[in-house]
């Protein structure tokens, strides 16, 4: 049993933050039937990342026998997820007739307010959230975060303000309309930097430098905290280095921060006879904060994350090649996380989902 069996999750196709969301309801244990328009343009990257285990249905729902079938669909489902352009269609107030239904719209700028009509991406989100601004290196251009931070991050808060609807409902019986925007939601990651604007003039500040704490070793990259006194102090008695108690360049963590090439001097002919995983185990042990640079091609081999079961073999019932993608994110202990998970051929599940409400329509009427 997964936390969330029985659970059925209607998601209405509509790009990264409801694909994302409805997977992290699929790795949960809920059915997710996923819906898309005909005409919409299969991305099968993001199919591989965002839909493993979800049942795929084909329907036109701006036609009006389709938009009948999706209500029919809706009416059997816990929570109907949306994004942005259904969220404007009217579609989810169309659906409101079912008073235990959950209804969760996932936008960019939220569907309320004088920004909410207006076009957006995950650029504009980056910009607006004041995450652009303090990303990238001093004296450069503001930067967005890779990876479709933003989408990501507003699928965590649309699912955890649907968990709370459905705790709501145990208790009510009523559903509930969940708004969560990719905007508020990022707001809300930066808030450490919104307080420091509070108390410290200016607020966060870009890098001086792109590299920062990074250093060169033996097989690649690892970043190591070196600027604070604990950190140094243990570093130079570990590996016995000879620091001129003179030299102002190392004497505070201050001047530290600003003298890296300093530093890296002094630390470089060490940290080059080491591998990242001798660097990461041995600085770890003496609680000096060490990462080793990981390449996205090296996490499905990682020692750390095989030994749990991180990542998943993704089977395309289309006859194409399988692939590792990482798993669910969070276990419950005495779960045995899943070792394969099917991806659907697009339509595949159509008839088979829609059958049964075409019947229940037609007795109905």
């Amino acid at each position: 049993m997964k936390l969330l069996n029985g659970l059925k999750v209607v998601e209405v196709a509509g790009g990264i933050k409801v694909g994302y969301c409805g997977k992290l309801f699929a790795d949960s244990g809920a059915e997710v039937v996923k819906v898309s328009l005909p005409d919409e343009a299969a991305d099968g990257r993001l199919r591989v990342w965002l839909d493993p285990g979800k049942a795929s249905v084909v329907l036109d729902w701006r036609l009006p026998e389709g938009r009948q079938l999706l209500r029919g669909l809706v009416g059997t489902a816990d929570i109907l997820l949306v994004g942005d352009a259904v969220a404007q269609s009217g579609l989810a107030e169309d659906l409101g007739e079912f008073p235990r239904l959950i209804t969760l719209s996932l936008t960019d700028l939220g569907r309320e307010g004088p920004f909410a009509a207006m076009p957006s991406s995950d650029l504009t989100v980056a910009a607006l959230s004041g995450m652009a601004a303090i990303n990238g290196v001093a004296g450069g251009l503001p930067l967005r975060e890779p990876g479709n931070q933003t989408s990501v991050v507003a699928a965590l808060a649309g699912y955890l303000g649907a968990l709370a609807a459905i705790a709501n409902r145990s208790q009510t019986g009523r559903g509930q309309a969940v708004d969560a925007s990719a905007l508020e939601a990022m707001v809300n990651v930066l808030s450490p930097s919104v307080v420091q604007c509070s108390y410290q003039e200016g607020g966060p500040k870009r890098r001086e430098k792109a590299d920062g704490f990074l250093f060169d070793c033996a097989d690649g990259q690892v970043s190591i905290i070196t600027s604070s006194e604990r950190s140094w102090e243990t570093i130079v008695g570990l590996w016995d280095l000879k620091v001129d108690p003179l030299d102002p360049r190392l004497a505070t963590e201050g001047a530290r921060r600003v003298n890296m090439e300093a530093v890296r001097e002094l630390l470089g002919p060490v940290i080059m006879t080491k591998t990242r995983q001798e660097l990461f185990e041995e600085l770890c042990l003496v609680r000096v904060p060490c990462g080793m640079l990981m390449r996205p091609a090296e996490l499905p081999n990682d020692s750390h994350l095989l030994e749990r079961g991180s990542f998943v073999s993704i089977l395309p019932r289309d006859g194409s090649a399988a692939t590792k993608m990482p798993g669910p994110s969070f276990r419950v202990f005495g779960e045995k996380p899943p070792e394969s998970l099917p991806l659907a051929r697009i339509a595949e599940d159509t008839a088979r989902v829609l059958a049964p409400v075409a019947r229940t329509l037609e007795a109905r009427s």
